[in-house]
């Protein structure tokens, strides 16, 4: 791809903003310009998500953009956050617009609350109660229960601990490493929402289990916030005031019960659609071996083994090893999340996995890896992006 990421903004999270999700946007939109050394009147393409209630029409009207000549959206929420910018690069490339903003605002703490299934539950919802003339599945499935994401990922926990032989105390131990590591990176991250407070592998093996196998410490933050990004093409950012940094490839991958896992049950062992890692790597002209850094949705803490190996960077069924012997942490072979990632800085629907990656490659990162060049990005493998240092 020829473009680049070039600015960044965010409110603070919270557990409950005191603000409208509109407002939140503003700020986070006018934080990235600010970032990226644009104006307002710069902006001409907008990319959202389906889920964002905040709509285009909204913030033109509330900016006063004169010129937009773009919006799209990308599907569902989070695990599509790749395919957003993608989506934005496309539309670069294409002529379609030159300064394209991508943004997310929600109350997701204080106002509707994904992890108690109101979404699905909800009367009005969107896909998950879906009056598609072929039903995605939650319709079959949320009768009995299975309502929330934190219940599916227990589900591939279950089967990626029988598949690989992992006694009760050595899948507690990796998934543990797991958040304790993010929790301290967020400790050292100001905009962390559990930045004072820490977490022992003691602490998190007491802690209460919620859905078999996974515990509490397991889970994300759902959070109150708004976050930014602006996207350019490479030669304007070089114009720009020097803080690009370069998407080398990003794309978004579905395949045949990806989208509910439990429509079909033979991939429980993966979430990356099969020739994805293959298909991103080859366009980024890299290796997983290449990479320097890895941001990973964790929306539960097994995302991040599963990541791991669906595209490449350890063996299957390498993961305990791995993440028992510190592989992701700041000395370690690959750091993963090392912002804290959804478990402990918090749950944004992949936008701070993204703003992480870019962080890491300007060097503003509060656990910055030395000299990286290449940061590696995956949301639930059904989006992807590999960034570059400019």
């Amino acid at each position: 791809m020829k473009t680049s990421i070039v600015g960044l903004g965010q409110t603070e999270f919270s557990k409950n903003s005191g603000r409208s999700e509109l407002k939140l946007a503003l700020e986070a939109i006018l934080g990235a310009l600010e970032d990226a050394g644009l104006e307002v009147n710069d902006i001409d393409g907008l990319v959202r998500y389906t889920w964002e209630n905040t709509t285009e029409a909204a913030i033109v009207n509330a900016l006063g953009l004169p010129k937009l000549t773009y919006y799209g959206e990308t599907e569902f929420g989070g695990v599509n956050c790749c395919g957003a910018v993608a989506q934005a690069s496309a539309a670069i490339e294409a002529g379609l617009a030159n300064v394209v903003v991508f943004y997310r605002a929600l109350n997701a703490r204080s106002g509707v609350r994904f992890g108690r299934g109101e979404r699905v539950l909800s009367q009005d919802g969107d896909w998950l109660v879906s009056r598609q003339p072929e039903p995605p599945g939650d319709i079959y499935s949320a009768p009995f229960g299975l309502l929330v994401p934190g219940q599916h990922h227990a589900l591939y926990a279950q089967s990626y601990k029988s598949r690989y032989g992992l006694s009760d105390d050595q899948f507690t131990d990796m998934l543990g490493n797991v958040a304790v590591t993010q929790r301290a990176y967020a400790n050292r991250n100001p905009r962390a929402l559990l930045k004072d407070k820490t977490l022992s592998l003691d602490d998190y093996r007491a802690g209460r289990v919620i859905t078999e196998p996974l515990r509490i410490y397991d889970y994300c933050l759902e959070t109150d916030g708004a976050m930014a990004m602006v996207i350019v093409s490479r030669e304007k950012a070089r114009e720009l005031s020097g803080k690009a940094v370069d998407v080398l490839a990003a794309g978004q991958y579905i395949m045949p019960g990806s989208v509910p896992m439990y429509l079909y049950a033979d991939r429980t062992w993966s979430l990356a659609p099969e020739g994805a890692p293959e298909h991103l790597f080859s366009r980024a002209g890299v290796s997983a071996s290449e990479i320097d850094v890895a941001m990973m949705y964790d929306a539960t803490s097994m995302m991040v083994p599963l990541a791991l190996e669906d595209f490449g960077f350890i063996e299957r069924g390498g993961a305990h090893d791995f993440l028992t012997s510190g592989g992701m942490g700041p000395d370690g072979a690959l750091p993963v999340n090392t912002h804290g990632g959804l478990l402990s800085e918090g749950y944004f629907h992949g936008l701070n996995v993204i703003a992480e990656g870019v962080r890491q490659l300007r060097g503003e990162s509060h656990n910055q890896k030395e000299g990286a060049e290449t940061a590696f990005v995956t949301l639930r493998g059904a989006s992807s992006m590999v960034l570059g240092r400019a």
